[in-house]
Order: structure tokens, then C-alpha cells, then sequence
């Protein structure tokens, strides 16, 4: 039996529930954030999708891939940019002290990074400081989560926010007009759709799954990071394919 509460700023949320059709919980060490500014209209920006696309399991890192809209009106607009996901990049580059965006941009838990462009390799994994844990119910078109974080005695979580992205990887389009016109590009960690910042405390909140998304090339990316410095604390990952849909 689920009991459901209405009357939040993100529909209703999952108060309490039986049992949770799918979780995860987060490591001794943990791997790092990588955010890759891009966009389908920049002729500059295959080359970091690219990159992207080809990490190997083994780097030690989870990945997103935010497209960008400041971009469609200059002859192409991305299917997969987002007015939110360029209002992210900007606080990623007031952070940095940065009086600019651009594309494309490569972060590294918070940190603008240009170590991709020498081929520099990632830092070891770092230990974690704070524990996530995620649990999730699926209907067809969206996943009502719960999340919190915690801490040992002395680290104080107060600082830090909860963020959840879907992810979706084997996406192509034949892009038709502007800088990249008749090229065909492929896209992994594309970033789909993004809840947070949320109370690192514990928080139950639904994040809507677009119509066309293929479950099985899915994953659910959450991660604890401090706004106000960009510090990245914790990530961990739960491919969507491992959540039944609910028939309830």
C-alpha cells in the first residue's frame, strides 16, 4: 500500500511505499563528476562528444552531457539542449570567476577542466566523505525517488545539495542546418532530464522520463555537491533498466 502527499513545488511525492522497485548506495571511494558543455549547433564540439562517448569503464568517472540552448538560434536547434542546463554552466562559470561560457566545456567535479583536450588521465579516486544512498519507484513515464546523504561524526552535510540526472546513451541525429550541417552525430550521457538542488538531508521527489527514452541505454546519475563552491562529494549511478515499472 503507497500513501501519496500532493501540494509540493514537484507534484506529489512518495511519503512511504512497501518497497522501492530499485536502489543504490554509494561507495568507500567515489567516483568522479565529469560534465561536458555541448552543443549540436557548435562545430567545435564533436570532437569533446566524441571524447566522451569513448571514456573507458575503467577511468573512473560518471558522465553528463549537457547540451546547451544558446546555441538554436544561430541555424540549429538541439533536440536535447535545455534553458536549465545553460543557467548551470553559467554558475559553473561565475565559480570559476569566469566572465564566460562556452562550448565546448569540460568539468571536472566542479572545476572547469581542459586536462581532456592534452589527454591528460583522471586523479584516483577520491574517499568519499559522505554517503548517498537512492531509492527509486518507475511508473512508464517517470521515477518518484528518494534520496539522502549522510555523514560521520564532524563532517557537516549542511552546505551540500542532492541533484538526480537520467541519462541516455545511443542517441544520433543528421543534423541538417548551421555549423555541423550534414553531419551525423552520436551522443552518449546526454542529459535528459535534472532534479536539484534537494536537502542533502533526504528528500522524495519525481523526475519525469521523456516519452521517446530508451529504458535499457538509461542510467540515473545522483550526486552530492556543494552550490556555493562547485565541491563535488559523492556519485553514484543506477542504470534505469535495473527499475521495473511499477503496474500498480
Amino acid at each position: 500500500m503507497r500513501e501519496w502527499i500532493c501540494g509540493t513545488l514537484i507534484a506529489c511525492a512518495l511519503i512511504s511505499s512497501s518497497r522501492a522497485d530499485c536502489g543504490a548506495q554509494s561507495a568507500a571511494t567515489h567516483p568522479h563528476l565529469v560534465e561536458l558543455y555541448t552543443s549540436e549547433g557548435c562545430s567545435s564540439c564533436p570532437p569533446a562528444d566524441a571524447w566522451l562517448r569513448n571514456l573507458p569503464s575503467s577511468a573512473g568517472v560518471v558522465a553528463l552531457a549537457f547540451h546547451v540552448d544558446y546555441w538554436d538560434s544561430l541555424g540549429w536547434r538541439d533536440h536535447f539542449a535545455d534553458a536549465r542546463y545553460s543557467d548551470r554552466q553559467r554558475q559553473q562559470a561565475r565559480r570559476d570567476a569566469s566572465a564566460s561560457v562556452y562550448t565546448p566545456q569540460v568539468v571536472l567535479d566542479g572545476r572547469s577542466w581542459q586536462g581532456w583536450f592534452h589527454g591528460a588521465g583522471f586523479p584516483a579516486a577520491e574517499r568519499s566523505r559522505i554517503a548517498i544512498k537512492i531509492s527509486a519507484v518507475r511508473a512508464a513515464s517517470s521515477l518518484q525517488l528518494h534520496l539522502e546523504s549522510t555523514a560521520p561524526k564532524g563532517v557537516d552535510v549542511g552546505a551540500y545539495r542532492n541533484f538526480v540526472a537520467l541519462t541516455e546513451d545511443g542517441l544520433s541525429t543528421e543534423v541538417r542546418a548551421g555549423e555541423n550541417r550534414g553531419v551525423t552525430l552520436h551522443h552518449d550521457h546526454v542529459v535528459r532530464n535534472i532534479v536539484g538542488p534537494l536537502p542533502a538531508s533526504g528528500s522524495d521527489v519525481r523526475i519525469d522520463i521523456p516519452a521517446e527514452t530508451d529504458a535499457s541505454r538509461s542510467t540515473l546519475v545522483a550526486f552530492t555537491q556543494d552550490p556555493r563552491s562547485g565541491d563535488v562529494a559523492q556519485v553514484l549511478s543506477l542504470p534505469l533498466v535495473q527499475c521495473r515499472v511499477d503496474a500498480d
